[in-house]
């Protein structure tokens, strides 16, 4: 059945004009990727560059050796305009690449502008792939690799991170890929260079299950420092560039930082008043302030994360105070 399934999309594509793929701003184009995701839906990309991974213990705190997809071929390809030397499984994620790109990429952006695109392209399009929590069996080897985030929608850490590589190669953004644990397990994320300074991006951490239909974007771990991130993540820092600038922290940048409870209430009434189920905002670590309350919003849950200069808090909308 999956080897009909790989022939079938494998037709579809051959068949399809490249030009559906690289028309901006085309409807047409969504409805044909749609086609082609349904169609490789139980598929499984055989991968000779994925391996499974063993557990790291938080007692071993060691730097772990992820196996990573190699999208040299796919990159170059997109670079040259020419994707006649792709086949098979490398032109479904190239063209499911492409596609994407012309959703999420207009002429001029700034690397910046790139890489938050990208990020919230990823998180929104992406679910984690639960199967890997399984008692008995594991993940999709699939899950490890852009085929598993673009073709199938799910992935598991290597697959959001490689996948986020690929969009960073094929667009001309300095990125790198980091191996590590965290929560004592192999672990892996990305780095990126914007302005001559170093970020860390996780899109796996910030794309929280359960995922629903037009949840906004979290940017809890988009363009962090060496400190933030390695509050609960290892690497082996001797084999990556600092990150140590907070230039190009999200809350920062957006209007987001919240230095007095006022400015708190502002930040979530905005959100509310937009028909959001959730916010995402900065404080000083150190304020203690209770979720404010109005007539028009009630906020039912939060989540909190305090780094060294600041939180970041997620709350949560009563949904009938949205209208």
């Amino acid at each position: 059945m999956k080897t009909l399934k790989r022939l079938i999309a494998i037709l579809l594509v051959s068949t399809m004009s490249l030009g559906i793929f690289t028309a901006c701003g085309n409807s047409e184009e969504e409805s044909a990727f749609a086609d082609v995701t349904t169609d490789v839906a139980e598929y499984t990309y055989a991968s000779e560059t994925t391996t499974e991974v063993e557990e790291v213990t938080e007692a071993e705190e060691e730097t772990v050796v992820l196996s990573i997809y190699n999208d040299t071929a796919i990159v170059e390809a997109y670079k040259s305009g020419d994707p006649s030397s792709l086949s098979g499984d490398d032109l479904l994620i190239y063209q499911a690449a492409v596609d994407a790109i012309d959703v999420f990429y207009t002429d001029g952006m700034s690397d910046y502008e790139i890489v938050l695109a990208t990020h919230d392209y990823v998180t929104t399009h992406v679910t984690y792939d639960m199967a890997e929590f399984n008692l008995i069996g594991s993940a999709s080897a699939d899950s490890s690799t852009p085929f598993g985030a673009l073709i199938f929608g799910e992935a598991i850490c290597m697959g959001y991170t490689t996948t986020f590589q690929l969009f960073m190669d094929m667009l001309g953004v300095e990125s790198i890929i980091v191996s590590g644990s965290s929560d004592g397990e192999a672990h892996a994320w990305n780095m990126v260079c914007v302005d001559d300074n170093w970020y860390h991006v996780d899109c796996t951490w910030d794309d929280y299950v359960p995922d629903y239909e037009g949840r906004i974007p979290i940017h809890t771990y988009f363009m962090v420092t060496d400190e933030v991130i390695g509050l609960e993540h290892i690497w082996d820092k001797e084999s990556t560039p600092v990150a140590d600038s907070e230039d190009y922290v999200y809350f920062f940048t957006h209007g987001l930082y919240a230095e007095t409870k006022e400015e708190l209430k502002t930040i979530l009434q905005a959100s509310a008043s937009e028909g959001e189920l959730l916010a995402e905002v900065a404080v000083p670590v150190d304020s203690d302030w209770s979720a404010p309350y109005t007539t028009t919003m009630t906020v039912y849950a939060y989540w909190r994360m305090d780094f060294d200069s600041y939180s970041v808090i997620i709350y949560y909308f009563e949904e009938q105070y949205l209208d």
